[in-house]
């Protein structure tokens, strides 16, 4: 199942690792961090998605579904944990469910939707072949979902980010799926950025400043200081104040009518904002991915583009059209609206002697 994974916007945890697609809910009522029990969880199931892998010659799914299983039978919160799983596989697409989570598969002429709460313990099935058109999975909150988003949300290649569900569309489904929308919907995802940088013994590309691996992590044993050279994953995600967020896979150009930017024509993502103060210009900021560093720039816009460092009270604005590398978990303020910047590359996993590349 060749497919494109998209993930949408929540305050869950959504991770893809070599095809892998992994939902984890994140029920805390505090903010999400590295301390969060989810991301525990996460760090759990990508561990054994990697040993599921190195057991089998062709994947199926099946191996992962003992190995899970085996380890939340063994905790004595397994009520607790909730999770969705999808395994594209050489027959079919493995899925499972543990608590308040939902797949839904769509096929040309119908779709399946599976809820884990309707099982007794988890709901384990291969489902072959695979779905023609999408397969997706999403933490409930509230109602569960019943029918897919339409396609053109951020596009995740290996790596994790907060989220409240990913859908894996198939590359060669046709145009018009059960819902109505077509794929042509879509915004066209740009071609891969080659940069330099460090793999982990996964083979993930990593900022050479990063002491774990962004996708997996495990710790980051470069060799001799010697680069690689790849294709370079997600930076993190623009965290907006009412929940949506924004992963950071390339420029974006942010306002009121941001398709006005000739970054936009240029292939530039547009991001609309509502604001009701009124201090939100029509083309207030960009964000430039340089390399490994994530860069905010103020477009001359009338109330400027205030930036607040991590751990400091006060805010700095920007100045105009100078682009200005920001650290992770600084925040943003646009007119009425704050924007918080997460990274995997926070300052537990970097290493800051290392150049930047």
């Amino acid at each position: 199942m060749s497919a494109r994974v998209e993930v949408v916007s929540g305050s869950h945890l959504v991770a893809s690792l070599d095809g892998v697609v992994v939902v984890v809910a994140h029920r805390d009522s505090r903010p999400l961090t590295a301390e969060s029990d989810a991301v525990a969880v996460l760090d759990k199931l990508l561990d054994l998605v990697a040993e599921a892998s190195s057991r089998e010659t062709r994947r199926t799914g099946r191996t992962f579904a003992r190995l899970v299983s085996t380890w939340l039978m063994a905790r004595e919160d397994e009520e607790n944990v909730e999770f969705g799983v999808l395994t594209p596989g050489t027959r079919g697409l493995a899925v499972f469910l543990h608590g308040r989570v939902t797949a839904i598969l769509e096929g040309e002429q119908r779709c399946e939707v599976m809820h884990g709460r309707d099982a007794g313990f988890s709901v384990d099935r291969v489902v072959g072949p695979a779905p023609a058109r999408a397969a997706a999975v999403f933490v409930d909150d509230g109602e569960p979902r019943a029918t897919l988003p339409p396609p053109g949300v951020f596009a995740l290649r290996d790596g994790r980010v907060p989220g409240s569900g990913a859908v894996m569309w198939r590359e060669d489904a046709p145009d018009t799926p059960v819902g109505g929308v077509g794929k042509n919907a879509s915004h066209t995802i740009p071609a891969g950025v080659v940069v330099h940088g460090y793999d982990c013994a996964r083979g993930h590309l990593n900022d050479p400043r990063a002491s774990l691996c962004a996708a997996c992590g495990i710790r980051m044993e470069p060799m001799a200081g010697v680069l690689t050279e790849g294709i370079r994953p997600p930076l993190g995600v623009l965290l907006l104040d009412d929940g949506t967020s924004y992963v950071l896979d390339s420029d974006l150009v942010i306002g009121r009518e941001p398709e006005r930017s000739d970054q936009v024509r240029r292939g530039a993502q547009a991001i609309r904002i509502p604001d009701t103060s009124g201090g939100m210009s029509r083309v207030h900021a960009e964000i430039r991915l340089a390399g490994w560093d994530v860069l905010v720039m103020d477009r001359g816009s009338a109330n400027g583009t205030h930036i607040r460092p991590p751990g400091r009270p006060d805010w700095v604005r920007a100045a105009p059209g100078q682009p200005t590398v920001l650290k992770p978990d600084s925040q943003l303020l646009l007119g009425g609206r704050v924007f918080t910047f997460n990274s995997p590359i926070g300052p537990s996993h970097s290493r800051e002697d290392r150049p930047r590349m």
